[in-house]
C-alpha cells in the first residue's frame, strides 16, 4: 500500500532547559553567592530588610535555542568522463571542462581509457589525487579506466558473440604514467583475477575502484560481484545511463540493483553509482554517448581528497534527475526529503534485504524505522517522469537466528 507523506519536517527547535542550583562560595569567601539573599550589616544601624520580591528565589530564565537543521553540503560530479585522450572522443579537455561547467557541476573525474589524462595550464604533478582545482570552478579529479576486452574469460563466460569487458575506474589518482598504461593480466581467464589486476595497478598509482557497467554484455553474477567486493571494490554503477538494457536485466539476467541486493543481503559493503560515461558533448545533447544522464551528489566539502573520503564512505547519493534535500539516520529512522521546489510526483521506495520493499510512500518526505529492516535498508526515490535518486544502503542490526 502506498502511503501519502504530509508536509515537510519542520525545522530543528531544540529548548536548552537550564536548571540552577544557587550554591554559597564557602565559609571563606567575603563575597555573598551571585543570587543569594542579602544579609543585615549590624554595625550599619537600622537595616530595613530585603523587599517582597527579593525573598522569590530567581527563577533561571529558559531560552529556546533554535538549532538549524544540518543540510548536506551537495557537491554534483560525475566519476565517469571521457575526453579525447580516450580515442573514443573527439572533445578535448578544455571544452569537457567548460561543458560541465556550463551544466552546474562541481566536479568530475577525468577517466579515459587507459591513461591519465592532465589538464593544460594546471600542472598537477604526481601525488595529487586531482588534476584542476581551482578557486572557483569545476574540480577535476585525477582518473583512469582500466579498460580490457578479451575474447575469453570466465565466469560467466561471454556471449556467443560478444568479448569479455573488464572496465574499472580509479578515482582520485596520486601517479601520473606517461601515456597508453599496459596493466592486464592476459594469462588468465578468470573475470575476477582480471579485475584483481586493476586493483594491483591501483597499489601502485593510488585510486578508488569503482566497476563500470557491469552487466554489459551480461559480465556479472552476485558470486562475482560478492567477491570483487570482498576484494576491497567499494563502488559499483548501478545507472549507467548509456547501458539502460543492462542495468534493467531480462527474465535471463538480473539488474543491477538485483545483484547489489544480493551482495548487500549477504553482508558486504558496496556503494551504488550513477553515471552519465560521456563521449559526446554536443549542443543541445546527442552523440552515441551524451553527457549530463546520471551523476552523484556527495556531501563534502570542495576538495579533491574530502570528495574522494566522502565517495568511499558512502556519503552520497546517486541519480538519473531527482535532488534530494537530504538523505539521513535520525532518531532511528533512515529519512529521505526531496528538494523544496521540485516538480513531479515522488514515489520513495524504502528497500531492504533481499531487495524487498517495505514501504512505499507518495509524496516529497519518507521515514523508515531502522529496527523494522534487518540486515540494511536503503531507498530508492522515483518521479513521474522515471528519472530516480538512490540512497545507499544504511547497515542495521541483522536478524536473529
Amino acid at each position: 500500500m502506498i502511503r501519502r507523506a504530509g508536509g515537510r519536517a519542520a525545522a530543528v527547535v531544540r529548548v536548552a532547559a537550564v536548571v540552577a542550583v544557587a550554591l554559597g562560595q564557602g565559609a571563606c569567601s567575603s563575597t555573598p553567592a551571585r543570587g543569594a539573599l542579602p544579609v543585615a550589616d549590624p554595625t550599619a544601624g537600622v537595616d530595613a530588610g530585603p523587599e517582597a520580591a527579593d525573598l522569590v528565589p530567581a527563577v533561571p530564565e529558559v531560552v529556546p535555542e533554535v538549532v538549524p537543521e544540518r543540510r548536506p553540503r551537495w557537491l554534483r560530479g560525475s566519476t565517469h568522463v571521457h575526453a579525447a585522450p580516450s580515442g573514443d572522443s573527439t572533445t578535448d579537455v578544455a571544452q569537457v571542462i567548460a561543458w560541465y561547467e556550463h551544466h552546474g557541476y562541481d566536479f568530475i573525474v577525468l577517466t579515459d581509457h587507459n591513461r591519465v589524462t592532465a589538464v593544460a595550464g594546471a600542472e598537477v604533478g604526481a601525488g595529487a589525487p586531482h588534476v584542476r582545482w581551482p578557486d572557483e570552478g569545476l574540480v577535476v579529479l585525477a582518473g583512469i579506466e582500466l579498460t580490457f576486452n578479451p575474447g575469453a574469460c570466465e565466469p560467466p563466460p561471454p556471449e556467443p558473440d560478444g568479448r569479455c569487458r573488464i572496465h574499472v575506474n580509479a578515482l582520485g589518482v596520486t601517479g601520473r604514467p606517461e601515456g597508453k598504461v599496459e596493466w592486464a593480466d592476459r594469462a588468465t581467464r578468470s573475470r575476477r583475477a582480471m579485475y584483481r589486476a586493476a586493483l594491483r595497478w591501483m597499489e601502485t598509482h593510488g585510486g578508488l575502484a569503482q566497476l563500470n557497467h557491469p552487466q554489459w554484455h551480461w559480465g556479472m553474477t552476485p558470486e562475482l560481484l560478492g567477491g570483487l567486493a570482498a576484494d576491497g571494490v567499494r563502488l559499483v554503477e548501478i545507472a549507467n545511463v548509456q547501458c539502460p538494457r543492462w542495468n534493467a536485466g531480462t527474465a535471463a539476467y538480473p539488474s543491477m540493483e538485483a545483484l547489489w541486493d544480493a551482495v548487500l543481503t549477504a553482508g558486504a559493503t558496496m556503494w551504488g553509482v550513477a553515471s552519465d560515461d560521456a563521449h559526446d558533448y554536443r549542443a543541445g545533447g546527442g552523440g552515441t554517448y551524451p553527457a549530463g544522464g546520471g551523476w552523484v551528489m556527495v556531501d563534502a566539502p570542495r576538495e579533491p581528497q574530502a570528495i574522494l573520503d566522502a565517495l568511499a564512505a558512502g556519503r552520497f547519493y546517486a541519480s538519473t534527475g531527482v535532488a534530494l534535500a537530504r538523505a539521513e539516520v535520525r532518531q532511528g529512522a533512515l529519512e529521505v526529503e526531496v528538494e523544496a521546489g521540485a516538480v513531479g510526483r515522488h514515489l520513495i521506495r524504502f528497500i531492504g534485504a533481499g531487495g524487498a520493499v517495505l514501504d512505499e510512500v507518495e509524496g516529497p518526505l519518507g521515514r523508515f524505522p531502522l529496527d523494522r529492516a534487518p540486515g540494511y535498508l536503503r531507498v530508492v526515490v522515483e518521479r513521474g517522469d522515471g528519472a530516480r535518486a538512490w540512497v545507499q544502503p544504511v547497515r542495521t542490526a541483522a536478524p536473529s537466528p
